[in-house]
């Protein structure tokens, strides 16, 4: 007895966990049922309803901001390189940023090119913006010390301490004035230089002078190139052969021709002015500047346009001259006219889906038409659109510039709801039971089985965004949240406002009312209820599914080309790089996209600037260290040049002082004197903007204490992350290695671009994984078949598996675009296979038999129609990014492509195979036999998910 106790006990439980599905089913069902009743007798109520909870929420918008400081978007906020960033910006108030113009011949080192280069230049430094803003307002200006260097001996000695001093020549030691002169009266002069905008032009060396140029001769334009090292106008020590670009040399490695020279203009950027939220743009590329340098770099462009199209019609003498050029603003500029130039276009496929949708779910006379239903539909879409940024908004969450796909991604899943809600409406009136109850019952019945399907996606997409949401890409975290809300509005206003107006619609449709204009009634209108299976819709599933998927070769060959597209997907995935190059947001077409393909051409070995950045510690007492950390950059193989003042320092106290700074610490009051010497010497007040004091730097005097200082350097041209990446990190580690007890880093504006490239690789798997993990769970939570929801999760495997596998092969890499285009993949291709394993499970054979194979025709034929439909949808809205220039419409529709295309093989081919050979039990199968009487009306040998009775009918 006790035996056969433990075994009932046991078949007890075990029936216990068989029920709990059906019983979770039912619940759900039974639940939309009666919210579908409700909603059928007052859908008035219902519309209004929506719409004051819809207009109450939008007071949210007040809150609205957007992001556009690219730091806050597509950085790690927890990264190296956001602290580093903040603490200079908060040390340093001013930076540098370049203008850079190209000119380029056949051999720009004659003559008639270099006066026509002066031309242009004279054209810009002479630009004045309609406020009136000059070059030399913005300009970085530096001391002129032409005239000193070149002054002529006087008979006043007192005034002439540039000449030789008998002791120095006694030393045998170099006359350098901030030292031996002086300092009253050297400071004197010092101070009174005039300043000159810092111009890095060959032009300099002939003083912007075109007579001069016109009547040098090339040999002599030659012979001053090779030998003229300072500036003439400004007299600081200037490389002018750094400025030419396709150098030849002759066998005494003297220049002799060039294809191109650089021209750069250099101007100050106060950061304490910048405000990104005004100055930045929506794409949140934008670079650090204030608004009257963005209008005067707006006019620089203007004139270099002007002139670039002019020497292009031109026939000149050397036929070949051209120029090419960017300013700061450019990036941001070509990047925001990409991205949001063709939004008029991008809005064709929302229309575009307005009529395929209509076309699908409309009948084809006055009254069958839903014109309103179908904007309603589209509505519901841009209602949660608004409200979800509303919400947003008022939580703190701010929106950028990946958000505008947002209502791509929230139609493809409404449009797809609508589908299945149609479907559902036509199976209710397959039944002949069905079309003699009361309107409300009828969408009562449609609500039961479309918003049980319904909400197993929605919950599933809005878990999956809030998992997403952990990622540590500021811009992609914002989106989640805003996906996560917009999915879940997207499905509310489904099943409440949409379906309040489809009871509204479909009563218009019994009474006979016109589709436009419903005053008009047609009283020759006889509805009629079509069988799904007269559909050509249905006709086709039934052949290709009868006739071939679900017969045993149909199995096999499905299975075979299952694994052949993942073993190649797997093979692509093996292959798929890690790379990404910010110029790939630029069309080739633009003059920035030529910009930098001639400086590429023309100057191949031109580096990253970077900069090693230190302070917060005793630089007297660490200046071995500094003089260590310099000469270790210096020898790294990944630093092309490094202008270390350290070491200059060090030689500079040497020859002046006898003090070896390598081994001698000198007193704080000592080393800030040798320092101010330093900064105001010849070769060391190029060193200047390197530092910033506590106090303000005065010549004679000595420096205050460093706040923080900098050590110039430029990488090596790197070609690709497995270069640039090892790179940085073992920049930053010989940093940290020194030993220095204060704050010491490095930091590049490219950083900002390597460190996400860094990481982005870890975010996609861990994306990707999360996804996995919660389409599991949830399915599990909502479906509680432990062997559907194993399915479903081996199709969405499969699918981004393959996905990813086929980005290789579509020229695309794991970059933060595709990092965003997978997340919105992912809830596109959960809702495929998902709709068909819980089609299958509610579907149920009328004899009581699991036949499979059948269940998985049915699902298929009841499901499988809506599901392509929403597909086609989604593909039809995003066909029109094909006409953008945007590498992210273009990165985005290549992925949506490859997630429907692998979404719908997986979810209405290889499932339905797997389901009819080795499927769960159906939740129906246990049929009374009055239900099953009264099933006696339809053709089909297997129930249908619909046609089920609910306690509440009884």
């Amino acid at each position: 007895m006790e035996i056969e106790g433990r075994i009932v006990r046991k078949r007890t439980f075990r029936s216990f966990l068989q029920r709990i599905p059906q019983r979770l089913s039912e619940v759900v069902e039974h639940f939309f049922y009666e919210l579908g009743l409700r909603i059928a007798r007052s859908p008035l109520k219902w519309i209004i309803g929506s719409a004051v909870i819809v207009l109450i929420s939008l007071s949210g918008l007040y809150f609205f901001h957007q992001e556009k400081n690219p730091i806050r978007l597509w950085v790690p906020q927890d990264s190296e390189f956001v602290r580093d960033t903040e603490w200079m910006f908060e040390k340093f108030d001013q930076s540098l940023r370049l203008e850079n113009m190209i000119l380029t011949a056949d051999n720009i080192l004659e003559p008639e090119i270099l006066a026509k280069l002066n031309e242009i230049t004279k054209q810009i430094i002479s630009i004045q913006t309609p406020d009136q803003i000059a070059w030399t307002d913005i300009c970085f200006k530096v001391p002129v010390i032409s005239g000193i260097a070149h002054r002529t001996k006087r008979s006043d000695q007192s005034d002439d301490f540039f000449e030789i001093e008998p002791e120095v020549l006694i030393n045998k030691t170099i006359f350098e004035p901030a030292v031996h002169a002086n300092p009253e009266l050297y400071c004197h002069i010092v101070n009174n230089l005039p300043k000159a905008c810092l111009l890095n032009s060959i032009l300099d060396i002939w003083e912007y002078d075109t007579n001069v140029i016109l009547h040098k001769s090339k040999e002599e334009i030659i012979k001053d190139i090779n030998k003229i090292k300072i500036s003439p106008t400004l007299g600081h020590p200037l490389n002018f052969t750094e400025l030419l670009g396709g150098i030849i040399k002759d066998e005494n490695d003297r220049i002799i021709s060039a294809t191109a020279v650089k021209t750069q203009w250099a101007i100050i950027v106060n950061f304490s002015e910048v405000d990104m939220h005004d100055f930045g743009n929506d794409v949140g590329t934008a670079d650090w500047a204030t608004k009257d340098i963005l209008q005067w770099e707006l006019s620089y462009l203007n004139v270099l346009h002007r002139n670039a199209k002019l020497l292009n019609s031109e026939k000149n003498v050397n036929n070949t001259l051209a120029i090419w050029y960017e300013a700061g603003r450019s990036f941001g500029d070509v990047t925001f006219v990409t991205m949001f130039g063709n939004i008029g276009i991008l809005s064709i496929g929302f229309f575009l889906m307005f009529f395929y949708v209509l076309v699908i779910s409309s009948e084809y006379n006055w009254v069958g038409c839903r014109v309103y239903l179908t904007i309603v539909g589209l509505l519901c879409v841009g209602g949660a659109f608004i409200v979800s940024i509303s919400v947003c908004s008022l939580l703190g969450i701010s929106y950028g510039p990946v958000h505008t796909s947002l209502p791509f991604l929230l139609l493809a899943l409404g449009v797809d709801d609508n589908f299945l809600i149609m479907a559902s409406w036509k199976e209710v009136h397959a039944q002949k039971l069905n079309r003699n109850k009361p309107l409300e019952k009828r969408i009562a019945l449609m609500l039961g089985h479309a918003g049980s399907a319904i909400i197993i996606t929605s919950l599933t997409d809005v878990v999956a965004f809030i998992i997403g949401a952990s990622t540590i890409l500021p811009s992609l975290q914002s989106y989640c949240i805003y996906a996560a809300f917009g999915v879940l509005l997207t499905f509310l206003f489904q099943i409440t406002f949409y379906v309040a107006f489809f009871s509204i619609d479909a009563r218009r449709i019994e009474n006979k009312r016109n589709s436009i204009f419903p005053c008009i009634i047609h009283e020759n209108f006889t509805q009629k209820f079509i069988n799904p299976q007269e559909e050509f819709s249905t006709k086709l599933i039934n052949k290709i599914y009868s006739n071939i998927i679900l017969t045993k070769l149909g199995k096999i060959t499905i299975v075979l080309i299952t694994i052949v597209t993942a073993s190649v997907g797997l093979v692509g995935i093996l292959q798929l790089q890690q790379w990404f190059d910010p110029t790939w947001f630029i069309p080739n077409h633009s003059y920035l996209s030529k910009y930098i393909n001639v400086h590429r051409a023309e100057y191949p070995d031109r580096g990253y600037e970077s900069m090693i950045l230190m302070g917060d510690f005793n630089y007297t007492a660490e200046f071995p260290k500094l003089i260590n950390l310099s000469e270790k950059f210096a020898n790294l193989s990944t630093i092309q040049s490094i202008s270390a003042w350290p070491i200059d320092f060090t030689k500079f106290v040497l020859e002046h002082f006898q003090k070896d700074l390598r081994n001698v610490i000198l007193e704080d009051t000592e080393f800030q004197n040798y320092l101010s010497k330093f900064l105001f010497s010849r070769n060391g007040g190029k060193y200047q903007r390197n530092f910033r004091f506590k106090k303000s730097l005065i010549c004679g005097q000595n420096t205050a204490p460093i706040s923080v200082a900098t050590i110039d350097f430029i990488f090596k041209r790197f070609y690709g992350p497995h270069q640039w990446i090892p790179a940085m990190d073992e920049s930053k580690q010989v940093a940290r290695e020194v030993g220095i007890n204060g704050f010491v880093t490095v930091w590049s504006e490219i950083f900002s671009l390597w460190v996400t490239d860094k990481l982005i690789a870890q975010e996609v798997q861990r994306n990707v994984l999360l996804a996995l993990i919660c389409v599991m769970g949830m399915t599990g939570l909502l479906i509680a078949e432990l062997q559907t929801c194993f399915w479903i999760f081996l199709s969405v495997l499969l699918t981004l598996l393959n996905v990813c596998g086929f980005m290789y092969f579509w020229n695309l890499t794991i970059d933060i675009v595709s990092c965003i285009g997978l997340e919105l993949g992912i809830g596109l291709c959960v809702d495929y296979a998902a709709h068909v394993a819980h089609a299958f499970i509610n579907a149920a054979c009328i004899d009581g038999s699991e036949d499979r194979t059948k269940r998985a025709h049915i699902a298929v034929r009841y499901i499988g129609a809506a599901v392509a439909y929403g597909a086609g949808s989604t593909l039809l809205a995003l066909s029109m990014m094909a006409f953008s220039e945007s590498y992210v419409f273009h990165a985005f529709l290549k992925i949506f492509v490859l997630v429907i295309l692998f979404g719908l093989w997986h979810g209405l081919f290889l499932l339905p195979v797997i389901l009819s050979t080795i499927g769960p039990r159906s939740l129906r199968s246990h049929k009374s036999p009055e239900s099953i009487e009264k099933m006696e009306d339809t053709d089909d040998t297997v129930i249908n998910p619909l046609n089920k009775e609910l306690n509440t009918e009884s």
